[in-house]
């Protein structure tokens, strides 16, 4: 039960890195390139409100003047007003943030929220994790901050606590009690009348078995198991090595902690012989080790079989099974997905429209093996070369549609340009009897008119049909020394 503990703690960390992590890399450019945030608000409102877990997100400059901050209220993520904003220098977590190296992070203590002076009630449990925020040169330009709702954390770990024998406690590198069976033993550091009841003072001996890292010991207090919550390792990531990065932490290591009683229940758990210690715990639970076997052995073979043949037919609901791109009706709802439910809110995407030429020619010339072959090269250069948050859809045999995200088409056109040089690429080196030749158009989304989707996809493919008419004059994809 601990090391499930830990998994669960792991995870939900790795959860809180990848979403700051997220807001660096999405927005980077756009937080030191413009004054007005309007855009990024709008979007971390969205953000804050969906993930539910954040009571604030901030962008802070380096003068420790906050520039966007997000609060979570009852009715979701809200923009708090500019006359409202704050400037932060004087906080502990600014002064340890704007030291660090990018792609670094720092990460505050666990502790209760509070406000004027006072611990909040109820008890809003709070961690502050930032990064700073570089540009292009490598100048430091800001920090992001997210306050974590540590209460969903911690909730979690208690549900999880509920199925164990063992009184499970999650404690801070000062011994003192996060989160335990008895809710008034927590948080002592919070109050000065409380400060020196801590775990590490109630149980010593346990105690330094613990700070020892000894996973299992026995005591006259009964069987102690722990685990210590490495947040260093949690938080690090095999695509992020680089020795000038930091992980900064404010709290040290945590501790999950097991303590199963000496008790009249318990006694035949603590005999001295392991054969007797089997054969007790086998007696006693016999029924329900048998009982819980074959149970698990039919729940594993139907979830087995029920995801298998679940995702199989999820993945052929939504990808075209040629080129596993998007089809038409998953990529046409995920685009209506983009598109705001609220007209005054500020929108970018640009669509292109593609259509592969010459397509029948190696069909008819070369066979239909040939011209899958293309279809899927098309695609194949596409997904390479698009970012992650654009993507691919077939719409027909032939024709493609691009949703470019974010960006308008003077950028789109900048990514297609990589994309043409690298069909280029495969025509001059590669040994096909053909040529990939391809027509396209991009089109912006309309703001101002408030486009629909049809009406842009129609005319992406109209600006791709007038180039195609251009293309289409002397156009020859088959290879002179092509084998047939």
């Amino acid at each position: 039960m601990v090391n499930l503990e830990n998994d669960f703690i792991g995870r939900e960390f790795h959860m809180i890195l990848s979403d700051l992590h997220y807001l660096n890399r999405a927005y980077q450019s756009e937080l030191f390139e413009r004054d007005d945030y309007r855009n990024i608000a709008d979007n971390w409102t969205v953000f804050i409100t969906q993930r539910g877990i954040y009571d604030q997100i901030r962008f802070i400059d380096t003068n420790g003047n906050e520039k966007i901050r997000i609060n979570h209220g009852e009715d979701g993520g809200y923009v708090v007003p500019f006359q409202e904003l704050q400037n932060k220098k004087d906080r502990y977590y600014f002064t340890e943030t704007i030291q660090l190296n990018e792609d670094s992070v720092y990460v505050s203590p666990l502790d209760l929220n509070i406000e004027q002076g006072e611990v909040e009630v109820p008890y809003k449990p709070m961690m502050r994790i930032s990064t700073p925020v570089y540009d292009e040169q490598g100048a430091l330009q800001g920090m992001i901050v997210l306050n974590y709702l540590a209460e969903h954390m911690l909730s979690g770990f208690r549900d999880l606590a509920s199925n164990s024998q063992g009184e499970m406690t999650l404690i801070n590198a000062d011994g003192y009690r996060l989160s335990s069976a008895d809710p008034d033993c927590d948080w002592n550091f919070m109050f000065d009348e409380k400060k020196g009841d801590t775990f590490a003072e109630e149980y010593p001996d346990e105690w330094l078995s613990i700070i020892r890292n000894e996973a299992q010991t026995t005591t006259d207090e009964g069987l102690v198991t722990s685990a210590s919550v490495a947040l260093r390792q949690r938080f690090g990531s095999e695509e992020r090595t680089g020795e000038h990065q930091q992980i900064v932490l404010g709290d040290g290591s945590w501790y999950i902690v097991s303590l199963f009683s000496r008790n009249s229940q318990n006694i035949g758990y603590f005999e001295d012989d392991l054969l007797n210690i089997a054969v007790h715990v086998i007696e006693k639970n016999v029924f329900y080790f048998l009982l819980i076997g074959i149970i698990s052995a039919v729940i594993g073979f139907l979830i087995y079989v029920n995801r298998k043949t679940y995702s199989r037919i999820k993945y052929y609901s939504e990808f075209d099974p040629l080129t596993r791109t998007l089809n038409r009706r998953t990529g046409i709802m995920r685009l209506n997905d983009l598109f705001p439910k609220d007209e005054k809110r500020h929108f970018v995407v640009s669509l292109c429209f593609i259509d592969i030429n010459g397509l029948k020619e190696v069909n008819d010339t070369l066979g239909h093996k040939y011209g899958d072959e293309l279809i899927v090269s098309v695609a194949d250069v596409i997904k390479e070369t698009i970012r992650a948050q654009d993507f691919l859809v077939r719409v027909g045999g032939d024709e493609f549609l691009i949703v470019f995200n974010g960006i308008d088409s003077e950028k789109a056109e900048a990514i297609w340009q990589r994309i043409k040089e690298a069909y280029e690429r495969i025509n001059l080196d590669d040994r096909r009897p053909y040529l990939i030749s391809i027509s396209h158009g991009i089109v912006d989304f309309d703001s101002k008119h408030k486009t629909h989707v049809d009406d842009l996809i129609n005319a992406a493919d109209e600006k791709m049909y007038n180039e195609k008419k251009i293309m289409k004059s002397g156009l020859t994809v088959i290879k002179e020394n092509a084998v047939h």
